[in-house]
């Protein structure tokens, strides 16, 4: 009897555990950014999405592209790992959802340390995925710039490819001058840089009024008053989800809408972002 009750308690918390996740995977939250920038750079709304890694419950949403839609965006961001390094059957669900963002907006597309790393050891699986991407009329900028005119105005919009190697450095803080010698920014007041890893925003924020990222997953477990405090590299990250200030640069980072290394999260559910800016200039 005592052994019965153990199994149905388990079995209950099991399901209670399970249900939780779907729930923080499958429901994202909208969360809204007003950005002060350079004239250059006011009056937009965008959306951010980064770390889908394919995630099913997002990939065959309708309800997520309606309310994406709703937004009625001027351009849609998405800050890297939108697919993931091991999974090959699991990458095709991917194009099918991007196409849907393509209806709404004009779709920039950033490199993630998954995508960098399919290009590196599965190039017969990352080139084909990116003329798909680009076949739809995806910008898919490495360490580029890609130019658009929204409401009237010109913007550029930089897309930093970080190595690999990057990713996985514990204590630096601070990248060297060579991993950013690749990025020319020609016009830094009218740029919006997308760069996946936000941990080296202060090496970013010269580049750009405006900077955002993924990558950290919220922090995947968040604590009241402390915020997230893992990332999937499984130490401290200072950028976990938010609005962070800089000097003269604003980051954004998002938890993502998947997630890969450690597919649990706590009190973190995914979203995606509305980005909202204004002129510094009339404030």
């Amino acid at each position: 009897m005592k052994f019965g009750k153990i199994v149905t308690g388990l079995a209950a918390l099991t399901a209670g555990a399970t249900l939780y996740q779907l729930v923080e995977h499958g429901i994202p939250v909208r969360r809204e950014y007003t950005v002060e920038v350079p004239e250059e750079l006011s009056g937009l709304t965008m959306v951010l999405l980064s770390d889908l890694h394919c995630n099913p419950l997002i990939c065959n949403n309708s309800r997520v592209i309606a309310q994406i839609r709703a937004e009625q965006p001027d351009v849609i961001l998405l800050a890297g790992d939108m697919i993931s390094k091991y999974g090959k059957k699991e990458n095709e669900r991917v194009p099918g959802f991007l196409k849907k963002l393509t209806e709404i907006a004009p779709v920039v597309y950033s490199m993630g340390n998954h995508e960098e790393a399919l290009r590196q050891y599965f190039p017969e699986q990352f080139w084909p995925y990116a003329k798909k991407v680009e076949d739809m009329g995806i910008y898919f900028p490495k360490d580029e710039i890609v130019s658009l005119v929204l409401q009237g105005q010109k913007v550029d919009f930089a897309g930093f490819n970080l190595k690999r190697d990057f990713y996985y450095k514990r204590v630096r803080r601070r990248l060297p001058e060579e991993a950013l010698k690749d990025l020319c920014v020609p016009h830094r007041e009218r740029t919006v840089l997308l760069a996946h890893m936000p941990d080296y925003f202060t090496d970013y924020a010269p580049y750009a009024p405006l900077v955002v990222s993924g990558h950290n997953h919220g922090g995947i477990i968040r604590l009241p008053g402390i915020g997230g405090f893992i990332s999937p590299q499984l130490y401290f990250p200072p950028y976990t989800r938010g609005i962070y200030e800089g000097e003269n640069s604003t980051l954004v980072v998002s938890a993502g809408i998947g997630s890969h290394s450690l597919p649990a999260r706590l009190f973190n559910r995914v979203e995606y972002c509305v980005i909202k800016t204004k002129s510094r200039e009339l404030v």
